[in-house]
C-alpha cells in the first residue's frame, strides 16, 4: 500500500507540472469527480467501525452482525482502494512521455 500512496503522489505532481505548462487542471478533475464516491465509501467504512465498537462496549457482541459489519468496512475501504487505482491510471494517461518516463525512473519495478 505504500508503493501505491508513493506512486500516487508521484503522479499526482507530475500531472500537476503537466497541468501548470499546458495552462489546465486536468488532474483536479480526475480526482474531484471521484471525492464524492470516496467520500461515501469511507464514511461507509467508519459507521460501520462505529457500529462495532458500540457492539463490543454493548456486551452483547452479535458475531454473525459483527462480521456483517466487518466486511461491509472492509468491501468500502476495497472500493476506496479501487477508487484510487483508477484515479492512478487517469492520472497517468494525460502524463507526456516524459513524465511517464520519470515516474518509472523514481519508482522503478517496485
Amino acid at each position: 500500500m505504500t508503493r501505491i500512496a508513493t506512486l500516487l503522489a508521484a503522479l499526482a505532481l507530475a500531472a500537476a507540472a503537466q497541468a501548470q505548462a499546458v495552462g489546465g487542471p486536468p488532474v483536479f478533475h480526475i480526482f474531484y469527480e471521484q471525492a464524492p464516491a470516496v467520500r461515501e465509501r469511507l464514511q461507509a467504512a467508519r459507521d460501520a467501525h462505529e457500529e462495532l465498537e458500540l457492539l463490543a462496549v454493548d456486551a452483547r457482541l452479535n458475531t454473525e452482525k459483527a462480521r456483517s459489519l466487518e466486511e461491509a468496512r472492509s468491501r468500502a475501504l476495497e472500493d476506496v482502494s479501487a477508487l484510487r487505482v483508477q484515479a492512478m491510471l487517469r492520472v497517468y494517461e494525460v502524463l507526456s512521455l516524459e513524465q511517464r518516463a520519470q515516474v518509472v525512473r523514481l519508482h522503478g519495478d517496485e
